[in-house]
C-alpha cells in the first residue's frame, strides 16, 4: 500500500528551547505542524522569495553585456530585487513609448508644431482609418480632398483629410489622434531607455555569474526562516513551557521522539490517529511505479488517509490505454528515441518521473503498433515471414470493454476485500454482480451477439445485495434496506455509464488513425514533395499532439473516475507538508 501510516506527535517542554527544538525538526525534514493558533502566513513570501531567483537567471540568460555595479552590498537579495523592480519599471516605460510610436508610425515625421501652424493658417490635416466600403469614394465627391495611406485588402484603409472650412467630422471613420511628440524624441526615449534596461540586465548578469552561490544561499536561509516564523506561530508557548503537535510518519516517528527528547527540558508523546482525526497523505511508490507520481502532483490528486491509493495498479492501466488511445507505433517509436536522446536534460527541466512515465507510453505505444503493424497511419500485413495481428471494430470493441470490465473488477475486488469481513463486503460484491451482468449484455449489444441469459439474473442478484448488505445498523432494519434501496436508485446509471466509458479506447484510437491516413492521403494528392513533405510533418504532429492530450482527457479519466469510483477513492486528501529546509542548486550543484 503506497500511503505511509501516520503518528500524531506533541512535542513540549521549557519555553526557552522551543526554538531550538524548531530549528531541529527543521533540520530533520520529518514533521508536519498542526496548526493549534492561527499562524503567520509567509507561504506568498518564500514564493516571491523563489521567483526572484528565478528571475534573475532568465534576465542572465538573455546574455545582456556584463556589467559590474559600482557596489554591491551584502544583502544581495533586496540588491537583486531592486534591480529587477527597476528593470520592471523601465519595460513598461518602453513599452508605452513603442506603443506610441506604433500610434504615431501613420504620421511619419511630422511634428506637433507644423500642424498647429497648418490649423492657424486655415488647413487641417486628419488622419482616418475605416472599414466601411465606398466612404473614400463618398468623400470626394463631396469635394473633400483624400489622400489614401494604407490599404490592408478589403478590411482597413487609413487615409488622410485635408480641408479649409474647419476640422472634418465623418461618421463611418475613426479619428487618429495626431502627434504630441516628435517621432525623432520617442525614438531617442526609447533607445535611452533600453540602454538603462541592458545595463541593469548586465548587472543581473554579473551578480548570476559572480554571486550566485552566495545569492542562493541567502534564498534559501531566508526561506527556511520565514518557514521557521510560520512554525513558530502555530505553536502555543507562554513564560514557563511550550508545545506543539502534528504527524510524522511512523517510520520516522520514534527517531523524532529521540531527537528532540535530546534537548535540555524537551520530550514528546505519540498515539495513533483518532478516528474523527484527518491526517495528512504522505505515498510511496515502489520505484517501477513512481512515475504516476508526476501525474498526480500535476492534477492535484491526492487519496485520502483512509483511502486506498492504487497508484501501482493506475500505471500499469494508464499504460496500457496509452497505446490504444495513441493506436500508432511510429509514434511510439518516435517519441521513444526522442525521449531516450534527450532524458538527461528533460529529467533536468521537468523531473525524471514525467520523462519515466512518457518512456513508458512510448513503449506500450511501439509494441501494440508493432503487433498490429500501424506506422504512421500505414497499414502493414506483414514483415518478412511475420504476420501482424489485424483487429477490426468488433475486435477493438472487444478488446476495449474486456479492459473495463478487468478494470472495473480489480476496482470494486478491492472494494470488497476492504470490507470484509463486514457483512458490508457483500454489498459491494453486488455492485460486481451488476456490473458483469452490465458488462455482458453491452458488449454482446455492440457486436450484435445475443445477450447471454445469465446477464439479468446477475443483475437482480446484485441488486438484491446492494439492497440487504449495503448498510447494517442495528436494531434499524426497515432504515438499512430503505438505505440500501436509495444507493441502488442512485449508483444504477453510474454503473451503466462506467461500463460504456470504455468504449472511448476503440472510438479514440480509431479517430487516431484515421487522422494519420487522412494526412498521408492528402500528401500522396499533392504529388509534390516540397509541399507533401510538411504536410506530413505537420499532420502527424498534430495528430500525436492529440493523442497526447487524449492520454490526460481519456486515459487518466478512466483510472481516476470509473476505476477510483468502483474502489470508493474520492481524491480528498491533502498533502504532508513536513517543516523542512529548502534545498537550491547553485552553479557547482
Amino acid at each position: 500500500m503506497a500511503i505511509v501510516r501516520m503518528k500524531h506527535v506533541q512535542v513540549f517542554g521549557a519555553a526557552e528551547s522551543h526554538t531550538e527544538a524548531l530549528r531541529l525538526l527543521q533540520d530533520m525534514g520529518v514533521m508536519e505542524i498542526h496548526r493549534l493558533r492561527p499562524p503567520e502566513r509567509t507561504s506568498a513570501s518564500r514564493r516571491a522569495l523563489l521567483r526572484m531567483l528565478d528571475q534573475v537567471s532568465r534576465i542572465a540568460a538573455l546574455g545582456d553585456e556584463l556589467q559590474e555595479p559600482t557596489s554591491v552590498p551584502a544583502d544581495l537579495i533586496e540588491f537583486c530585487r531592486g534591480l529587477l523592480a527597476d528593470i520592471e519599471r523601465l519595460e513598461q516605460e518602453a513599452a508605452k513609448l513603442r506603443l506610441a510610436l506604433d500610434r504615431q508610425k501613420i504620421w511619419g515625421n511630422v511634428s506637433p508644431d507644423a500642424l498647429a501652424e497648418l490649423s492657424e493658417n486655415g488647413v487641417y490635416v486628419q488622419v482616418w482609418s475605416t472599414r466601411e466600403r465606398g466612404v473614400l469614394d463618398q468623400l470626394i465627391e463631396q469635394g473633400l480632398k483624400v489622400i489614401l495611406l494604407e490599404s490592408h485588402g478589403k478590411a482597413e484603409r487609413i487615409f488622410c483629410t485635408v480641408s479649409s472650412d474647419g476640422p472634418a467630422d465623418l461618421d463611418h471613420a475613426r479619428n487618429i489622434a495626431p502627434p504630441v511628440t516628435i517621432r525623432a524624441d520617442l525614438e531617442h526615449q526609447l533607445a535611452e531607455t533600453e540602454a538603462r534596461i541592458s545595463a541593469l540586465g548586465g548587472a543581473v548578469r554579473w551578480i548570476h555569474e559572480n554571486r550566485r552561490e552566495e545569492l542562493v544561499t541567502q534564498v534559501a536561509d531566508a526561506h527556511d526562516a520565514l518557514g521557521l516564523r510560520e512554525a513558530e506561530s502555530e505553536i502555543l508557548l507562554d513564560d514557563h513551557v511550550f508545545l506543539l503537535s502534528g504527524w510524522v510518519p511512523e517510520d520516522q516517528a520514534e527517531n523524532t521522539r529521540t531527537a528532540v527528547s535530546r534537548l535540555a527540558g524537551v520530550t514528546a508523546r505519540l498515539r495513533d490517529p483518532l478516528p474523527d482525526e484527518d491526517p495528512p497523505t504522505l505515498t510511496r511508490y515502489p520505484a517501477w511505479a513512481r512515475p504516476i507520481q508526476a501525474v498526480f502532483d500535476f492534477m492535484g490528486y491526492k487519496a485520502g488517509y483512509r483511502e486506498y491509493d492504487a497508484g501501482h495498479l493506475i500505471i500499469i492501466f494508464f499504460t496500457v490505454f496509452s497505446a490504444l488511445l495513441i493506436n500508432d507505433g511510429g509514434y511510439g517509436l518516435l517519441m521513444l528515441t526522442g525521449l531516450l536522446l534527450a532524458y538527461r536534460p528533460l529529467t533536468r527541466a521537468g523531473g525524471a518521473n514525467i520523462v519515466n512515465l512518457g518512456l513508458y507510453v512510448a513503449a506500450a505505444t511501439a509494441l501494440f503498433g508493432s503487433v498490429t503493424g500501424a506506422f504512421f497511419g500505414l497499414q502493414f500485413n506483414s514483415l518478412g515471414s511475420f504476420d501482424f495481428i489485424k483487429f477490426d471494430t468488433q475486435d477493438m470493441i472487444k478488446i476495449s470493454f474486456a479492459l473495463g470490465i478487468a478494470h472495473l473488477t480489480l476496482g470494486r475486488g478491492l472494494a470488497v476485500f476492504r470490507q470484509f469481513p463486514n457483512t458490508r463486503a457483500l454489498g459491494e460484491a453486488g455492485w460486481l454482480a451488476i456490473i458483469w451482468g452490465v458488462y455482458l449484455a453491452i458488449v454482446n449489444v455492440f457486436t450484435a451477439s445475443p445477450v447471454p441469459a445469465v446477464a439479468m439474473p446477475l443483475i437482480a442478484a446484485g441488486a438484491a445485495s446492494v439492497v440487504a448488505f449495503s448498510y447494517n445498523e442495528k436494531g434499524r432494519f426497515f432504515r438499512n434496506r430503505l438505505f440500501g434501496l436509495g444507493m441502488l436508485a442512485g449508483n444504477a446509471t453510474t454503473v451503466f455509464s462506467d461500463v460504456m466509458s470504455y468504449i472511448r479506447l476503440m472510438a479514440v484510437g480509431f479517430a487516431s488513425m484515421s487522422l494519420a491516413m487522412t494526412t498521408n492521403t492528402i500528401a500522396e494528392q499533392i504529388g509534390n514533395p516540397v509541399f507533401g513533405v510538411p504536410i506530413l510533418i505537420i499532420g502527424h504532429t498534430i495528430n500525436l499532439g492529440l493523442g497526447l492530450i487524449a492520454l490526460f482527457v481519456h486515459g487518466l479519466r478512466l483510472n481516476t473516475l470509473e476505476f477510483s469510483r468502483q474502489m470508493g477513492v474520492q481524491w480528498t486528501g491533502r498533502a504532508f507538508v513536513p517543516l523542512t529546509r529548502i534545498q537550491l542548486k547553485t552553479e557547482n550543484g
